[in-house]
């Protein structure tokens, strides 16, 4: 209803005409607040929706984000993994040419002498500084420093250090084949299974540190 003509009932026309205008203004303005009211309501809820589905891509897309993170920190593990493993497999078969001398000195030939053990722990030691004891583990390397020192005592006649020679010589192997994750039986291990041989590889080198005499911080 027009308010001009609301004004011109009031100056001019009856009580019931007036009653009549006032309950028709009072209608449109209750009319249009409800309208506007359902309007407004309506552009909430659209913005609503619009917001729900922005925060729903948004958690798409992040979930695809640490999805595409996830898979390439993974790849990047396994490609340094395995370029670790290759690197270690040729600096490990340079090492065990050493030691092989010493196994087989003991064994076939018999004619093992401290001026063998003596060269060869200092082929030991120069690995352990250069790129084998770079890439090995920190367990591995004392190890090797353990057969190292076990190398140096033996004396070709007392019993004692050509068993700690042959303990240690065993526990490098043992240290070696862990780090590229073969088993006794040459197939590859879990990661827990790894971490079990490492384990067993630590406390039996604690013992033959003692025998040693070698200190640990």
């Amino acid at each position: 209803m027009d308010f001009k003509l609301f004004v011109d009932t009031l100056l001019t026309g009856t009580p019931v005409a007036i009653l009549v205008a006032a309950v028709g203004v009072i209608w449109q303005l209750v009319y249009t607040r409800s309208r506007d009211k359902l309007h407004d309501e309506q552009i909430r809820r659209e913005r609503d929706l619009e917001d729900r589905k922005f925060e729903h891509q948004k958690a798409l897309e992040k979930l695809k984000f640490q999805y595409e993170q996830r898979r390439w920190r993974e790849q990047l593990a396994h490609d340094v993994t395995l370029s670790l493993v290759e690197a270690r497999v040729e600096e490990y078969a340079k090492v065990w040419q050493h030691v092989k001398r010493i196994a087989i000195s003991q064994r076939d030939k018999g004619d093992l002498t401290p001026k063998i053990t003596k060269e060869v722990a200092t082929e030991i030691q120069e690995w352990r500084y250069d790129r084998g004891g770079l890439l090995a583990e920190s367990t591995t390397r004392d190890v090797a420093y353990a057969f190292q020192k076990a190398l140096w005592e033996y004396d070709g006649k007392s019993r004692q250090p050509n068993k700690r020679m042959r303990s240690a010589r065993n526990l490098f192997l043992r240290a070696l084949r862990s780090d590229i994750a073969l088993g006794e039986d040459v197939q590859g291990k879990t990661i827990y299974e790894i971490a079990e041989e490492r384990q067993g590889i630590r406390r039996e080198l604690k013992e033959l540190q003692t025998q040693l005499g070698i200190t640990t911080e």
